[in-house]
């Protein structure tokens, strides 16, 4: 699968709002980060571990509408970490702080 990385800053109102035929950025980061982690199983868990490094401290039962500026936040701080990068260990890295020498 190739990854879609056209992705654009995460705004609060896009948890809220569908547009027909529009993928949101927000799902775009979903699906590259479950693709990383490898599909499947591995890479729901992947993703989840993602996002809580990032900020995202709500359950999996929690949409990502009730808490939008958070969820905002946490795939924002994902999405350039994700276009400079689609390994798994860099990517964790860089969201724990220490992989900014990780190059591009």
């Amino acid at each position: 699968m190739q990854l879609d990385l056209d992705i654009k800053e995460i705004e609060s109102d896009e948890f809220m709002t569908f547009k027909a035929g529009v993928k949101p950025n927000y799902v775009k980061i979903e699906e590259a980060l479950i693709e990383i982690g490898g599909r499947g199983i591995p890479g729901a868990k992947f993703k989840k571990l993602a996002l809580e490094k990032a900020g995202w401290k709500y359950g999996k039962l929690i949409s990502y509408g009730a808490h939008p500026d958070t969820a905002a936040d946490a795939f924002n701080k994902v999405r350039p970490i994700l276009l400079a990068t689609q390994k798994e260990d860099e990517i964790l890295a860089q969201l724990d702080g220490d992989g900014a020498e990780t190059q591009h």
